[in-house]
């Protein structure tokens, strides 16, 4: 008989595994996306959806529910939902525990931003901190990083993959590794503007090694957002991790790396952690210590 004729759009390659994983989060998470848009549960009153453009048609959703999620979406709903991007799209993923340890991560970092410094400090931390300039920020300084970075207790530049990957209401989400007498750490972080600067708290895995890091604010500084490739250096303190406890200081340069869009930074993440577990630091007898040393002067002491 006769061949059929198919017309129309080619079918959307599809993950099967993340829709059903986007149906029990949203469930879990309380939120709806039918007709009623007023319900503040509704996921177009969700600042990370709408920021991030996810579909604001329940046909559509629905359609990503049942038929499974369209690949240039993926990284998208992932990141909506605070979960890595490759056990979003697994099948073996466990999608109720993931979402248990995201939130409660979340939740240890709800008022750490903003400590009690009473009402004028939380007044001027949401006029600095104010969604469309949270939003012009990530879309300035979101990506991934390598980072060289010098230790007061340490005469090696030490290196450290950084992913600035998620814009929230009134701040910005992170997560690094480095790698430290043998052992890795990964860590994750959040940042904010005050004043003149951007200030970055990060915590690491262990629960052991909390840091703050303080860097230029490139919307306060127009030479440094026009920066081609964009980089940053700043300062800060940590934890030593010495037997006497003695905090240490931190100098640190971190240039962003070129991606082509939000899907490939999972890639370019993951690329950037394995060249540091292969290379954790660069000691002063290599040929390329005097440049990195360079680049972080004049803040590094012999």
């Amino acid at each position: 008989m006769g061949n059929a004729i198919t017309t129309g759009r080619p079918a959307k390659a599809r993950n099967r595994a993340a829709g059903e994983h986007l149906r029990l989060a949203l469930r879990i998470l309380g939120k709806t996306w039918r007709k009623n848009t007023k319900d503040p549960d509704h996921v177009l009153n969700w600042k990370a959806w709408t920021t991030l453009g996810l579909p604001r048609s329940a046909t559509t959703i629905d359609a990503d529910i049942r038929q499974g999620v369209p690949l240039e979406r993926l990284a998208a709903y992932a990141q909506c939902l605070g979960l890595p991007q490759r056990h979003f799209g697994s099948p073996q993923t466990d999608i109720r525990a993931l979402l248990a340890l995201s939130g409660q991560a979340r939740s240890a970092w709800d008022h750490a931003p903003t400590p009690d410094f009473g009402a004028v400090f939380k007044d001027e931390y949401r006029a600095y901190n104010a969604p469309h300039s949270i939003g012009r920020l990530f879309a300035l300084i979101g990506g991934v990083y390598r980072v060289h970075y010098g230790l007061s207790h340490s005469r090696h530049i030490h290196h450290c993959a950084f992913w600035l990957h998620t814009q929230e209401e009134h701040r910005i989400l992170g997560r690094g590794f480095f790698v430290i007498f043998g052992l890795e750490n990964p860590f994750t972080s959040i940042t904010y503007r005050w004043h003149n600067n951007l200030h970055t708290h990060y915590l690491c895995d262990n629960h052991k090694e909390f840091g703050h890091i303080i860097l230029p604010d490139p919307l306060r500084h127009n030479l440094i957002a026009r920066r081609a490739p964009f980089w940053l250096s700043g300062s800060g303190v940590t934890d030593s991790g010495l037997a006497d406890n003695a905090p240490t200081t931190v100098v640190l340069r971190m240039e962003k790396r070129p991606t082509s869009d939000q899907a490939a930074c999972e890639d370019l993440w993951e690329r950037e952690c394995a060249a540091v577990r292969k290379r954790p630091f660069t000691s002063r007898d290599e040929p390329d210590f005097a440049a990195l040393h360079d680049a972080l002067a004049p803040q590094t002491a012999d």
